[in-house]
Formats: structure tokens, C-alpha cells, sequence
């Protein structure tokens, strides 16, 4: 059988298959970079019609990153995803905090939610992960109501059919009365490697590495 075993050109095709398929006019040319990768990673062009940023979210990131501002998530899937390789830093979670385990169950909510309320001391300026949990990021908004200290970028792409959908458009409505900018894979799609796809595309982009 003939097929392309070179993986640096199996993926040159991969991002020039990509590209032919979409249209990318609406992005600009930092955004065009995100949503390639998030494509390759999903495996579906039309996924390019879900995809949400707000105005300053990519200069924001890229600000953040150049900090090394704390980095936070949700579910450890993201930080599996994650590029060791173009991190700056270690990615803080809680999930697996003893506390958080037994409030979790004491309260009858996920951990990845009661997880978010130790995320304040760290929240300032931070780039936020919601990979998998809705109901983490629906806390998150309920603590910058509550006061919290801002992020500077809130990435979501939780998925499901309860909660999430809700979630993301809920971000999305309020994110510049809440002070924040984010990136938003709207609707019922997404799931824990396509945050940290995002993450890492942006990481490249603040690196100066581009496909």
C-alpha cells in the first residue's frame, strides 16, 4: 500500500487539507492559528463555525503569557494535553486536593467545582482552563460576581448536554460586563484536549511558531 509515513509531512498535509477546507475570513490572522489547531485536533471543519472570540482575547494571552501568569484548569485531561515542551510554567489544579474531595462529596457537587473556589488566591490575571466541567465554569462566574480576582483570559469547551451549553453562552453574554476576555466553543461540542489545544496554540503563537 502507498501512504505518507514522513510525520512531519503527514502533518504539513494535515494543515494544508485543513486550510483548503476552511473559510477563514471572519478570523484574523492570530485567531486563523487557533482554530487550525483546534480543528486538526477535532477532526471536523465545521467546528470553525463554533468558535467565539472576543476582541482583545488573543493580545490579552499573549500579554499573559509573556508574565507567566498562573495558569489554571479543570480536569487533569487539559494538563495531560498540554505541551510541556512550550510551558512557562506549572499549571495549577486542586481537583485532587483532599479538601476539595471530601467538600465535594459532602456537598453532593463535583469536585471540579467545589475545585474553583481554590483557585482565588491564584485567579489575578491568570489564563483559566474549562476543559470538561460546566459546573466549574458556572462557580467561576458566581465567584467573580462574588468579587473574585479577574483573569485575564477564561478558555471554555466544556461539552454535554446538561449545563454546558448554558455555561459557554452564559461566558459569552457577560464576559465584557464581568471585565474579562475569553474563547468559547459554543454549544454541546468540546471536552478537555481542545482547551489545552487552544492553550498550546497560543503558547506557539507567543513563541513565534506558526503552521
Amino acid at each position: 500500500m502507498q501512504y505518507l509515513r514522513d510525520p512531519e509531512r503527514i502533518l504539513q498535509q494535515n494543515y494544508a487539507n485543513i486550510r483548503e477546507q476552511l473559510t477563514l475570513d471572519a478570523f484574523t490572522p492570530a485567531q486563523q492559528q487557533v482554530v487550525i489547531h483546534l480543528v486538526r485536533a477535532y477532526g471536523d471543519p465545521l467546528l470553525a463555525q463554533h468558535i467565539l472570540f472576543s476582541q482583545h482575547a488573543i493580545d490579552v494571552a499573549l500579554k499573559t503569557i509573556k508574565k507567566r501568569n498562573n495558569i489554571l484548569y479543570d480536569v487533569e485531561l487539559v494538563r495531560h494535553t498540554l505541551d510541556t515542551t512550550l510551558l512557562y510554567q506549572e499549571p495549577l489544579s486542586f481537583l485532587g486536593k483532599a479538601a476539595v474531595i471530601s467538600h465535594a462529596k459532602a456537598s453532593k457537587q463535583t469536585r471540579a467545582m467545589t475545585a474553583v473556589d481554590y483557585w482565588k488566591p491564584y485567579m489575578a490575571g491568570s489564563i483559566i482552563l474549562i476543559g470538561e466541567s460546566a459546573t466549574a465554569s458556572l462557580r467561576l462566574l458566581e465567584i467573580l460576581k462574588e468579587g473574585a480576582p479577574k483573569p485575564a483570559l477564561i478558555v471554555t469547551t466544556s461539552r454535554g448536554f446538561v449545563n454546558a451549553e448554558a455555561a459557554k453562552r452564559i461566558l459569552w453574554e457577560q464576559h465584557a460586563d464581568l471585565g474579562v476576555e475569553c474563547i468559547v466553543l459554543a454549544g454541546t461540542r468540546g471536552g478537555g484536549v481542545l482547551a489545552a489545544t487552544i492553550m498550546n496554540a497560543l503558547l506557539m503563537l507567543q513563541q513565534g511558531i506558526y503552521v
